[in-house]
């Protein structure tokens, strides 16, 4: 071995990314390199040494220039930084132009949405504006089943009131030979064929008549009328509208009624002393006919708003959810399919998804006890719900995937509210409590599924 640091020891090549790496050689004069590859190089002070050591010696065999190896490491160069990144301030000159590209690129934005904002949300506003004025646009039915006085003043009383103003429903008069029995007319009433029936039972008037002159202290007075309403058919028109006309109408009817019925029946017996204290035994019969309300579906579950209305939002958005990840996941598959290879990929694979989405999201009003049996039995009424619920949200996002294809995901959350709005505009409300136009709702998912 030669002493370190000798030239025969640092042999380099020198370049942009090469390092000088020293390495010892041998004894039999040969380095090996890392990666068995080797590297020759002549060696000129060992040549020369061995001449001078030959002055009294023969002529030495000429000996080929001693040959090292050496390795040369190329080390990569960290990536050089940005010279001006993190640098500047807000205002500062250099940045201004980027600043106001920022800016002007805000202001579109706010434009775009205070656009949207008046071209949408008075759709919404306008849906629940309109309210009693349309009162005339709800079918109700008045059904005369006595055939005596109160059946008479009842039904004329009540066609009488749609003759004046708009505070009244579209009461129609049906004959009571249409109906097979009380049962068949709720039955009718729970079709939705009409939003509320008032019907005078049979025998109102002599059942009362009767009670008075026997005395009949069970008499009841509320069996002479009875008003029938479906409450759970839509609880904001039957809440705030059908229910507070027709009880009003009743009670007006009725207290004339028993004004003009009970003066009439006091000039009758008060020259017959025994009549006058049979009729005191039965109070409720002296008082006169009343009425009472049937409600045939009331909406009495709270967890159905969140499954029905305020839920038709979350399955909106998580169709459009699934619609915009969707798009970010196939793009590198996008350019390899024919048209219709992506169409078919593009609808059969949102089909596919829908379907643990929408049972996922039945399952939630197991968990806090939903009402499926209103109707059905309770396991068919939940799958139900859950087919309901499925064909819900095929409609909403196969509506966003159109919408994909046309808009591209840069403006997608502007469609997003503009498809809401028209959507959540018109199942809070019947079309019967809103402009004419509002009609489109026959062709919006929300609507048809609630």
């Amino acid at each position: 071995m030669t002493p370190k640091g000798s030239p025969r020891d640092l042999v380099s090549e020198k370049g942009p990314y090469l390092h000088e790496i020293p390495i010892d050689e041998d004894h039999d004069g040969k380095t090996t390199h890392s990666s068995g590859a080797s590297v020759l190089s002549f060696n000129m002070d060992r040549n020369r040494k061995d001449k001078r050591g030959l002055t009294f010696r023969e002529a030495p065999v000429p000996r080929p220039p001693t040959l090292s190896r050496t390795k040369t490491i190329q080390i990569p160069q960290s990536r050089p930084k940005p010279n001006h990144a993190y640098l500047y301030h807000l205002f500062d000159p250099v940045i201004e132009g980027l600043l106001w590209d920022y800016m002007r690129e805000v202001l579109i934005v706010v434009m775009m949405l205070v656009v949207l904002m008046w071209a949408a949300l008075p759709l919404y506003w306008g849906s629940l504006a309109p309210g009693l004025s349309h009162a005339p646009n709800f079918k109700a039915w008045v059904v005369d089943f006595d055939g005596g006085p109160l059946g008479a003043l009842v039904t004329e009383s009540v066609i009488n009131s749609t003759k004046v103003g708009n505070r009244h429903l579209d009461w129609e008069v049906k004959p009571a030979s249409q109906f097979s029995s009380m049962q068949n007319l709720a039955q009718q009433v729970l079709e939705e064929k009409a939003w509320a029936a008032i019907t005078i039972n049979p025998g109102a008037s002599s059942t009362l008549y009767i009670a008075r002159a026997y005395g009949d202290y069970t008499y009841d007075q509320t069996t002479a009328v009875t008003l029938y309403i479906e409450q759970a058919r839509n609880e904001n028109a039957v809440g705030q509208l059908i229910t507070p006309i027709a009880t009003e109408l009743l009670d007006k009817t009725l207290r004339e009624f028993n004004a003009r019925d009970i003066a009439a029946y006091i000039r009758a017996i008060r020259a017959h002393p025994d009549a006058v204290e049979t009729s005191l035994e039965s109070p409720s019969a002296l008082a006169g006919a009343w009425w009472k309300t049937i409600n045939l579906r009331p909406w009495n579950a709270a967890v159905a708003s969140p499954m029905t209305i305020i839920g038709q939002i979350y399955l909106t958005l998580f169709a459009f959810m699934l619609t915009v990840m969707s798009h970010r996941a196939r793009q590198r598959l996008e350019a390899q399919l024919t048209y219709k290879s992506l169409v078919m990929l593009r609808i059969g694979l949102p089909l596919l998804a829908y379907i643990p989405i929408s049972t996922s999201y039945a399952m939630l009003g197991l968990f806090f006890r939903a009402p499926f049996d209103a109707k059905f039995h309770s396991g068919a009424g939940f799958f139900v719900y859950v087919a309901y619920a499925y064909m819900d949200i095929c409609a909403l996002g196969l509506t966003c995937e159109a919408a994909m294809s046309i808009l591209r995901p840069d403006h997608m959350t502007l469609f997003l509210v503009s498809w809401l709005v028209v959507n959540i505009s018109t199942p809070i409300e019947p079309p019967e409590m809103q402009a004419r136009w509002y009609r489109y709702a026959y062709g919006m998912p929300l609507w048809l599924f609630l």
